[in-house]
């Protein structure tokens, strides 16, 4: 059941309700009546750090877009196994594909710190998807964009190594990059094995691998990027380089 604690006061220097209007690229180019309409529909609800947001196979929760905070997207397999899809912060969206359609959520949303979320559901945007159309353009493009990043990640797990995928997340690069709300070296192993859909030891020795061919320099407990060429031709080529060049980029 999802869970929203009204009293909640949003953290200092959150980004207010106004500047995700103006961020989001669900309402980009809406003039002042639509995006009113638009604000008319959307309700916002604020939740404490770990508060279910909403269940995988519930009804259809609607459209979610963060406010500030942190939310984690995940599902969990058969046998307990969790797989972060998406770490998000504002202006990130979720929810995109069940409030359109209409079906049941396809994975959980849970509130990793404290934060507030903007919510439209299902009805109300599919009455302002009728009569907006360029907040029907912008829908489409976004759902297009997507669609295509799930296609490089189902792509990145059947084709690459974990090492090359690691080198990829470190990279930042299109696959991840909406869908992490941190730079890679600020992640735990453990936030890395999940997104990157393997375990915490499989992601530790890829680590080391990286760390050994001096890809990457261990800093605390975040990574530094050593050598962005060796780790571009990793991601791109799936073979660990036999060199290891001078060039020293920090993230």
């Amino acid at each position: 059941m999802t869970r929203s604690l009204k009293t909640l006061q949003p953290p200092d220097g959150a980004p207010d309700e106004a500047s995700i209007w103006e961020t989001s690229p669900f309402f980009a180019g809406m003039d002042a009546a639509s995006l009113t309409r638009v604000q008319c529909a959307a309700r916002q609800h604020t939740y404490q750090a770990g508060a279910v947001i909403f269940s995988e196979s519930e009804p259809c929760a609607g459209f979610h877009i963060v406010l500030d905070g942190m939310v984690r997207i995940y599902r969990v397999n058969g046998e307990g196994r969790l797989h972060t899809l998406s770490l998000l912060r504002a202006p990130s969206s979720f929810n995109e594909v069940a409030a359109v359609d209409g079906a049941p959520n396809p994975f959980n949303a849970v509130a990793v710190t404290n934060g507030r979320v903007m919510v439209i559901r299902h009805d109300a945007l599919g009455d302002l998807l009728a009569s907006e159309h360029q907040l029907m353009r912008n829908m489409i493009q976004a759902l297009a964009r997507l669609n295509r990043d799930y296609i490089e990640r189902l792509e990145d797990m059947t084709f690459r190594s974990i090492p090359s995928r690691l080198a990829k997340l470190f990279l930042y690069q299109t696959a991840y990059a909406d869908q992490i709300s941190e730079l890679p070296s600020q992640l735990t192993q453990e936030e890395m094995a999940s997104i990157l859909g393997t375990t915490r030891e499989v992601v530790g020795r890829a680590l080391r691998g990286l760390l050994n061919a001096g890809l990457l320099r261990k800093k605390g407990r975040a990574f530094i990027i050593m050598d962005r060429i060796g780790l571009e031709m990793l991601a791109e080529t799936n073979v660990m380089p036999e060199s290891v060049k001078e060039c020293k980029i920090e993230m």
